[in-house]
């Protein structure tokens, strides 16, 4: 189904021969360089997706667990010690904090060689044009990712050359927020100019992925007005619209007719030598096998007070449940054990999932979130206006719910717009995101339950600390002021 790489897979080998009894020896027996490499039109259909390989890497786990967990929607089974993240207690030796920067870097460093080698091959030269757009798209997600979760980072707009350049962080100390966000802008620029009005194959960017990520870095960086522009320009396309019904979106048997609403989204399959994801069986829960997954980890639920905020007549709460039949045909409430105080999350089941390992993309970029993004970015800039209330009131119109009260001031309808992201987008790694660009974060400490007492976030967790191993390595990087 998908054609999307290992992410592990790279361009550079060493097979390293091991000779003597009491002595260890490494040789090179070969190597190939970038240089050596990027040849020929498949060199440079491999390389991309190399810069690819790391979208799924990053949304295999860490990409939505650092910031969904830090949120008011959800919260893990205190294990290897992912709590740190809802009880906000970790710091810059956190794993998972590293592992969100790598995968982050490491795709920048894959897509700037693209962007280096590709030009010099002799290859059809609307395809490399599109190559190149898609490598700028990429460069930009990955800039992205880093400035919204770490805020100031290292800009890196050119590969590594060698190994003495491998052994320092990315850059030579950080750029502002500003420089990286107008980086962005121009990378995005090109990708919206050159992408193809349809992507080249799934998981791949087209035109309307550029506009998507325009209107929401834009968004992020408080530029209304080119957030609107961008949105309307994804809204205006005829290849998207929103899936009749919400539920069906994460239907993973449904993912192509569904490619009409999700502009961009890391791909996972099961097949061999592919990228399974096994979010399915973190949040399926314990003993639940095979109503709703092959393998049931039970190791994240979604917050009771989450749950009793939805309207009743909303069709996303039945993505939720207070109970689920188990395996044995038996009715697990709120009374057991295995479910007290929390919610079963069914958004991204697989019945049909190998083991672990489930078939459901992650969406990145969704119609329905461009449509909030609109509403909001246009109330921003021009007051509340009708082309503001078209946008979210398409999104309730799906769920089942009445338009939004007109007549309301710029505040509270913006406030009302992130409720309906809260609703729309639950669980797909924005809440934590809107909540830290509106300075309304601090919030989440009141977000507690019998498994969490206290949550005590603080200012300083506006931005995740840059991992130590990245200061130690590079003088010249220096730590987020708060976390200093």
């Amino acid at each position: 189904m998908k054609r999307i790489s290992n992410p592990n897979a790279g361009l550079l080998g060493v097979i390293l021969l091991v000779a003597g009894a009491c002595e260890l020896k490494e040789e090179p027996y070969s190597f190939l360089s970038p240089d050596q490499f990027y040849q020929t039109a498949s060199d440079a259909e491999s390389g991309l997706t190399n810069a690819y390989a790391n979208v799924a890497g990053l949304y295999n786990r860490v990409g939505w667990q650092l910031p969904d967990y830090s949120a008011d929607q959800m919260f893990p089974r205190a294990v290897v010690a992912r709590e740190q993240l809802t009880v906000f207690s970790f710091d810059a030796t956190y794993p998972l904090v590293s592992e969100y920067w790598s995968f982050c870097y490491t795709g920048l460093n894959r897509t700037n060689v693209v962007l280096e080698r590709v030009p010099a091959i002799q290859m059809d030269p609307v395809r490399k044009r599109q190559i190149l757009a898609e490598a700028y798209f990429l460069r930009a997600f990955y800039h992205f990712q880093l400035v919204k979760t770490f805020g100031e980072v290292p800009l890196k707009e050119q590969s590594t050359k060698n190994i003495a350049d491998a052994a320092v962080a990315p850059g030579s100390g950080k750029s502002t927020v500003d420089e990286i966000y107008q980086s962005i802008f121009r990378d995005l620029e090109i990708a919206e100019r050159d992408l193809p009005a349809a992507p080249k194959d799934r998981g791949r960017a087209a035109t309307g992925a550029a506009s998507a990520l325009w209107a929401k870095a834009a968004l992020y960086h408080g530029d209304w007005a080119r957030a609107s522009e961008k949105a309307q320009r994804v809204l205006q396309n005829t290849a998207y619209r929103l899936i009749p019904n919400v539920v069906d979106l994460y239907d993973p048997a449904k993912e192509d007719a569904n490619r009409t609403e999700v502009i961009f989204a890391a791909e996972f399959s099961s097949l061999p030598n592919l990228n399974a994801s096994d979010m399915v069986a973190f949040y399926a829960p314990a003993n639940s096998p095979p109503l709703f997954t092959k393998t049931a980890y039970g190791s994240q639920f979604g917050y009771l007070s989450f749950f009793g905020s939805f309207d009743p007549a909303d069709k996303r709460r039945q993505l939720m449940d207070t109970a689920y039949i188990n395996a044995a045909g038996r009715r697990i409430g709120q009374s057991d054990a295995t479910l007290k105080d929390r919610v079963f999350v069914k958004k991204f089941l697989d019945v049909n999932s190998l083991g672990p390992n489930g078939e459901n993309n992650y969406p990145l970029l969704r119609l329905a979130d461009v449509l909030l993004m609109a509403a909001e970015a246009e109330a921003q800039a021009s007051g509340p206006n009708a082309i503001a209330y078209a946008a979210i009131n398409r999104v309730r119109s799906r769920a089942g719910l009445p338009d939004l009260s007109p007549g309301l001031g710029k505040e509270a309808f913006v406030e009302a717009v992130l409720r309906e992201r809260s609703w729309e987008l639950c669980f797909e790694g924005d809440r934590w995101y809107d909540l830290t660009r509106t300075g309304k974060f601090r919030t989440v400490a009141s977000v507690t339950n019998s498994y969490y007492p206290s949550r005590p976030v603080l200012d300083k967790h506006r931005y995740f600390p840059i991992p130590n191993v990245e200061i130690l390595t590079n003088a010249a990087l220096q730590q987020n002021p708060l976390w200093q």
